[in-house]
């Protein structure tokens, strides 16, 4: 149950809030010895503990609450670390229970209904006691409550960027925009699925080399990559590939490409230095910000500008490594904010050119009289 000893409400926790105006005399007499029933069913200062405060629909002891529902005409309790978390969302500003603490379908969590069933707050002894509500509440009982392959909440209902909302639960979050709705997922993953010479580079050695390097960034990991070397690449010609290089929340991701012309250097030393490259660039980014890494809700406030920083950063990482034998083609910088990644890996559709399958792709990149595009997959995990 989420009613804990250690769990005490003070005065102090109470001020501030907008206590409702008095009914007239003879409802106000009918809705306090509903209280008072209540109260002594309950067991009294037994359950409430020592009582802190009594107002025309709520009687507040340190350890639970009983608060009268004029829809419902019926009293209902709150207590331990939901009664807590309920008062810290705002108490009857934010929700009038229509529900006791009741137990959840899987025999383990504890949970209370606000609101005409619009609002809950779940609790399990792994997760403590988080809000949700609104359009993403629906999502999560529509997908079967903790049942669901989400499982508990982890965060109450918080800022996203973009203008969204987001709950994080064990094993995803349900991200809430206006023009998108309620959106679940777990990870992501995404992959580097080919690419495509539009025009080789004309060399007298005849057919390309090509190879790609890859620098990816998010707000809480780095790596570099990097695909073999394709032999005799003509014009009008593809090479599809598959390689993960990154799986992970969807908190936004810099992905750095360039297009190399294998000649006389060592690939996997530019790898190398890709990964150098991108640990280097991630550190000064979350030094700057002083960020620890953190899970749930607050990530979403240091996101983007995280992400921001780090564009810089990784620009000058890379600079210090080209010229070392091969000729660079081309590069490109995408950044993918949390909702591009969560609208791509929904959406179940690739595009496919020349057998290279992908969600999106660089822009042409040229050079040494060469054309290409390098392409992408985004999936749900």
């Amino acid at each position: 149950m989420s009613k804990l000893a250690s769990v005490k409400v003070s005065v102090e926790a109470l001020e501030g809030y907008k206590f409702p105006k008095k009914f007239g005399t003879q409802v106000i007499s009918m809705v306090e010895q509903k209280l008072k029933k209540r109260f002594d069913e309950l067991g009294g200062s037994g359950f409430l503990g020592n009582t802190l405060r009594k107002d025309t629909i709520a009687w507040y002891g340190e350890l639970a609450c009983v608060c009268y529902n004029s829809n419902t005409k019926t009293v209902f309790e709150i207590h331990g670390a939901i009664y807590q978390k309920w008062l810290s969302l705002g108490g009857i500003n934010w929700g009038i229970p229509n529900t006791d603490e009741s137990p959840c379908w899987d025999g383990v969590g504890r949970y209370n209904h606000f609101n005409s069933d619009q609002s809950t707050i779940m609790w399990s002894p792994q997760t403590g006691a988080q809000g949700i509500w609104g359009d993403i509440r629906r999502r999560w009982a529509e997908l079967g409550w903790e049942r669901s392959y989400l499982g508990y909440p982890t965060s109450d209902e918080s800022d996203f960027p973009d203008g969204g909302r987001v709950n994080s639960f064990q094993k995803g979050g349900i991200y809430w925009w206006s023009d998108t709705g309620a959106l679940d997922l777990n990870e992501v993953i995404l992959h580097y699925t080919g690419l495509v010479c539009l025009r080789e580079t004309g060399e007298i050695s005849g057919a390309d080399e090509p190879y790609v390097l890859f620098g990816v960034v998010s707000p809480f990991s780095s790596g570099g990559f990097r695909s073999k070397t394709y032999s005799s690449v003509d014009s009008d010609t593809s090479r599809p590939d598959l390689m993960e290089l990154f799986r992970g929340k969807p908190n936004g991701l810099i992905i750095d490409v360039t297009l190399m012309e294998n000649d006389h250097g060592d690939p996997e030393r530019f790898r190398k230095e890709i990964q150098a490259a991108m640990t280097t660039a991630h550190g000064a980014g979350t030094a700057a910000l002083g960020l620890i890494p953190v899970v749930g809700g607050a990530i979403a406030a240091v996101v983007g500008p995280l992400i921001q920083k780090f564009i810089p950063d990784v620009a000058k990482a890379l600079n210090s490594f080209l010229g070392l034998g091969d000729d660079k083609i081309g590069s490109e910088r995408i950044v993918l904010t949390g909702k591009d990644l969560i609208l791509l890996a929904r959406r179940a559709n690739n595009s496919n050119y020349k057998n290279v399958g992908y969600k999106f792709s660089t822009n042409n990149l040229r050079g040494h009289n060469a054309n290409y595009k390098v392409y992408f997959g985004l999936v749900p995990a």
